[in-house]
């Protein structure tokens, strides 16, 4: 369970990256024209649980059984790959 919670972070900061390095594109939009509200607002909690996730799962390692601990930390993997599959 400690691997995979170890690779588990790796990949939820790896996504924070990601989503910090293209932030310019989606808040600033294509020729300056904005976001739309719910899409900047949806960018912004999914880069805060890109974050906060590992370091829930960690924290509460020890009082939830490791199938938790690993839901925890992949939520915000699966949000991703979840809105990914919803673009067109």
């Amino acid at each position: 369970m400690r691997l995979a919670l170890i690779l588990l972070t790796i990949a939820d900061l790896a996504l924070a990256l990601l989503l910090i390095s293209i932030s310019g594109y989606v808040l600033e939009g294509v020729n300056n024209t904005g976001p739309q509200m719910p899409e900047a607002l949806f960018f912004i909690l999914l880069l805060l649980g890109a974050f906060t996730a590992p370091a829930l799962a960690w924290a509460l390692r020890h009082r939830i059984d490791g199938a938790g601990t690993i839901a925890i930390a992949a939520a915000p993997l699966v949000i991703g790959a979840g809105i990914l599959l919803l673009e067109p």
